[in-house]
Formats: structure tokens, sequence, C-alpha cells
């Protein structure tokens, strides 16, 4: 596994998008449960907590 950083600016709804594909994609095929609710706590990183709901759509 990498400890990787996104480095890269998203700008765009469509580069978002293919990123979040890219890293759901990724953590699918290492069997990683990814279904529900994912939380994230900034921790003084910056102003935002995000709530994150992932569902497989039909």
């Amino acid at each position: 596994m990498s400890d990787t950083q996104w480095t890269e600016s998203l700008t765009t709804t469509t580069e978002f998008e293919t990123a979040l594909g890219e890293l759901l994609t990724a953590a699918e095929k290492n069997d990683v449960d990814i279904e529900g609710s994912w939380v994230y706590h900034a921790n003084g990183n910056t102003d935002h907590n995000w709530e994150v709901l992932v569902y497989e759509l039909e």
C-alpha cells in the first residue's frame, strides 16, 4: 500500500468525480468495505469536517 497523498489540484466537478472513482475502485480492488458512512475530521487542518455516504447503485 502506498502512503502517497493527493498532490494535484481539483478544479472541476469532472476532475473530482474521476479522482473519487479511482479512489473507490482502488479500495474495492483491495477488499476495503467502502459502503456506508465515512467521517473525516480535519483535526485543525481546515475548518471543514465531512461525512460521506457510499452506496452501490444498481
